[in-house]
């Protein structure tokens, strides 16, 4: 079920730190009640000579621990509402420490608050940089948050920027991302004819194993290749045009759908009214698009999310077209964000990293029904890996191809069609799972769509054949028996 967004302010670190399931998102602009926050661990004993006032040990208390940080729960023999550090210590203490956010005692005074303990995070901080020194790792360490996460929250941008959403974790290990590739609910297209006839909709149509991978991830992703309206016409010279009712935008929902790529070749299909209406449409159902908008400063806004403490951006572009007709948005015009010249993707790319922990590109590019690279791809890949994108996730192909690790970092280079037509044509759900250090697991879960439906095929013949096709495709990528992708060496 898509994540529903609701705004808490005060207990917004512990809430990160708990995680609730997908079902319980926190963002920008609902208010929906507050979040108790309790800590039922204490610890004590007597501090050092140099550190008096500090003190810790193995003392637990019942129940769960659901204080920020790394769960130690650092309290001491005094009541939480007395601490033995105050936020003036921590402040004296950070004097001379470098980090990005103004480590001053109103800081550290909302540090106590938003942990919920009245300063058992203060004494964690103070007892480790006291003692240890500072560094950005021990900061995530400590508070279960980044830098980045911690300057957004504490100054306020992640409730005043429509474009961060807070999100609370599925509960599992790790951030789980699912990839999609191109999805139609086209009216005048035969997927959705056959989703309209089918006793049970669109879990007729896709997968339930699918589905589930979706649903139960923390952003699930996919390609919205066509547009969301009833009005507008066909684009003149196009041969092929797709157009959804916005009712149709539910079945997103179904599918755990949290945000879709827009920058593609069949989004303006039905003209600039069509178009506007797909931006309203999806607006309105709360998920979350890229790589379009109604000028280029839109097309080029990065997504971010704020999840298990880390910032991931998605940003997205397109140069799928050989005859291009798909406008590119302006200054104060609506449309596309267009690679076909890398430099203003790259820049959109710096400034999401500049910004986030993670940067997720997704391109729009290649031969269709081709299985063979574009010298574009890789060339242009690795321009955008260097200016700092994470992963890179490629759609258009309507049929897989390979993946490459450059300088470690994973390009998929394209993901075929997920569900949009009646072709047989091997597909599947890419699954990345973004660890405490920010190093990446990826899985392929195989499929195989044909006649207006995505059939998971993991296990099964039909499994390895695509496996053994995509250790074939790929150049330095190497994928298990379970779909596991490792670089091979």
């Amino acid at each position: 079920m898509k994540k529903t967004k609701v705004f808490l302010a005060v207990t917004v670190m512990a809430v990160l730190i708990m995680g609730c399931g997908k079902n319980d998102a926190v963002g920008n602009g609902h208010n929906n009640g507050s979040t108790t926050v309790e800590n039922n661990n204490a610890n004590g004993s007597a501090g050092n000579e140099n550190e008096s006032e500090i003190q810790s040990g193995n003392q637990s208390g019942t129940g769960g621990d659901n204080s920020l940080g790394d769960g130690n729960g650092l309290g001491n023999s005094q009541s939480p509402e007395e601490p033995k550090v105050s936020a003036e210590d921590l402040a004296d203490c950070f004097e001379n420490v470098d980090c990005p956010f103004e480590a001053d005692s109103e800081f550290f005074e909302w540090c106590a608050e938003t942990d919920g303990d009245g300063g058992a995070l203060l004494e964690k901080i103070y007892r480790e940089v006291s003692t240890n020194g500072y560094s950005a790792e021990k900061w995530y360490e400590l508070t279960g948050m980044t830098e980045k996460v911690t300057d957004d929250l504490y100054s306020g941008r992640a409730y005043e920027d429509n474009n961060i959403y807070i999100m609370n974790s599925n509960g599992e290990d790790g951030i789980q991302l699912t990839f999609g590739g191109d999805i139609s609910f086209a009216d005048n297209w035969a997927v959705m004819d056959y989703c309209k006839s089918a006793e049970n909709g669109i879990k007729d149509c896709i997968d339930g194993f699918l589905i589930d991978k979706m649903k139960k991830a923390d952003i699930s992703m996919l390609n919205n290749e066509f547009c969301f309206s009833n009005g507008g016409k066909p684009l003149e010279g196009k041969t092929w045009t797709f157009r959804g009712n916005p009712s149709n935008v539910g079945l997103y929902d179904e599918l755990g759908t949290d945000i879709v790529d827009l920058a593609n070749n069949h989004v303006y299909d039905y003209g600039e009214q069509a178009f506007l209406d797909t931006l309203e449409t999806l607006k309105n159902a709360e998920i979350e698009y890229m790589g379009a908008g109604k000028n280029i400063e839109e097309a080029s806004r990065p997504v971010y999310y704020i999840i298990e403490g880390k910032k991931i951006a998605y940003v997205a572009a397109t140069r799928a077209e050989k005859n291009i007709l798909t406008p590119e948005a302006g200054e104060s015009s609506p449309g596309v964000l267009r690679c076909y010249d890398p430099e203003a993707f790259i820049e959109v790319i710096k400034e999401a990293k500049k910004n986030a922990d993670i940067v997720i590109a997704n391109l729009h590019w290649g031969a269709e029904y081709s299985h063979e690279l574009e010298d574009v791809q890789p060339e242009t890949a690795y321009r955008y890996i260097d200016a700092g994108a994470d992963l890179i996730v490629g759609t258009h192909a309507h049929c897989l191809q390979g993946i490459e690790f450059y300088k470690g970092v994973p390009i998929v280079y394209n993901l075929g069609n997920f569900w949009f037509n009646k072709k047989d044509i091997d597909t599947g759900l890419l699954g990345v799972t973004v660890n405490d250090d920010n190093s990446m697991e990826l899985v392929f879960y195989p499929a195989v769509q044909s006649g207006c439906r995505t059939a998971y095929v993991g296990g099964e013949e039909a499994g390895e054949r695509i496996l053994e096709s995509l250790r074939g495709y790929s150049i330095n990528a190497d994928f298990d028996k379970e779909g596991r992708i490792t670089e091979r060496k």
